[in-house]
């Protein structure tokens, strides 16, 4: 029984993870910008960031494979001259099916509902829901692609986002790049068995409901680009990665009365965009962040 799981984890797993024969399933970063001055003012702040992920695919059978997992994000950062350090975070939770539908294509297909807010009084309306549908083909062991549509509900109206996903692993395994756009891409090359330096960009957006005076009266709209180099060392028997990253921080925090609201967004096309902009906050800065992965080997465990 348990050489048959190992087996079916063997067939399937890729297909979660394009065509590298490995799965990053937890991981945990930290990241710091430099301090910037608000505009017109003196005051000094500096944006904070932490994020976790957690994926947890359970086998099924050789077609499918159940996806679950939980992702936590936060930031710290003053987004007013005059107040204290808000702290705006997002729970993100996935669960739904990937499916080798032949020998080439497969699909990935997730419900993806969160909470996003300040964590002021959580309530329901702090809920939203989403949902994500992925197509791939690989065409051989090193090359691949993908297409596919995200859509989440947002405190500022509906959100849609076409997905493009590219991956190429060089024979040798030395050079790699994946691509998850518009959300990610890496790309590194091996100097040695244990030691990868790559670029990487990183662009997300999120929307998070402000408490004031224990009044929900508005929310804040983010949208940030984070482009990095790194040095990744591998320990413990490569299981876990460890990089330390420094680049550059491109982030927009917007704050808009509650009632305020899009029609629609895609991309960066915003529909009815009628609102009444309260505050608008900024930053360019340089980025340095530390990040450790756990990593499952699927090569250990052909061996």
């Amino acid at each position: 029984m348990k050489r048959k799981i190992i087996q079916l984890l063997f067939l399937t797993l890729p297909f979660l993870c394009n065509a590298q024969e490995y799965i990053d399933l937890f991981s945990v970063n930290y990241g710091k910008s430099q301090e910037k001055t608000f505009e017109n003012s003196s005051v000094n702040t500096s944006i904070s960031t932490f994020q976790t992920n957690l994926t947890l695919p359970v086998v099924l059978n050789e077609k499918y494979i159940a996806v679950t997992g939980v992702n936590f994000s936060s930031y710290s950062l003053q987004l007013f001259p005059d107040s204290n350090n808000n702290h705006l975070y997002s729970t993100n939770l996935r669960a739904g099916l990937s499916v080798k539908h032949s020998e080439h294509w497969s699909g990935l297909y997730l419900f993806l509902p969160k909470v996003a807010s300040d964590y002021i009084n959580v309530s329901s309306e702090d809920i939203y829901l989403g949902g994500l549908a992925l197509l791939k083909y690989k065409r051989n062991e090193n090359f691949g692609y993908g297409l596919g549509l995200y859509g989440s509900s947002e405190a500022y109206g509906m959100s849609v986002v076409p997905i493009v996903t590219f991956y190429y692993h060089s024979p040798d395994k030395r050079f790699e790049i994946n691509a998850f756009m518009p959300n990610d891409a890496d790309i590194n090359y091996s100097l040695t068995d244990k030691t990868r330096i790559g670029v990487d960009f990183l662009g997300h957006g999120n929307s998070y409901k402000l408490t004031t005076d224990n009044i929900r009266s508005n929310y804040v709209e983010n949208n940030s680009i984070d482009f990095s180099s790194y040095v990744q060392r591998s320990v413990l028997d490569k299981k876990i990665l460890l990089r330390l990253k420094l680049g550059y921080s491109l982030n927009e925090f917007r704050v808009y009365p509650m009632d305020q609201k899009l029609d629609l967004q895609i991309l960066a096309l915003k529909f009815g965009d009628n609102r009444t902009r309260f505050f608008e906050d900024k930053s360019n800065t340089i980025l340095l962040k530390m990040e450790a992965i756990y990593r499952f080997d699927l090569g250990n465990v052909k061996k």
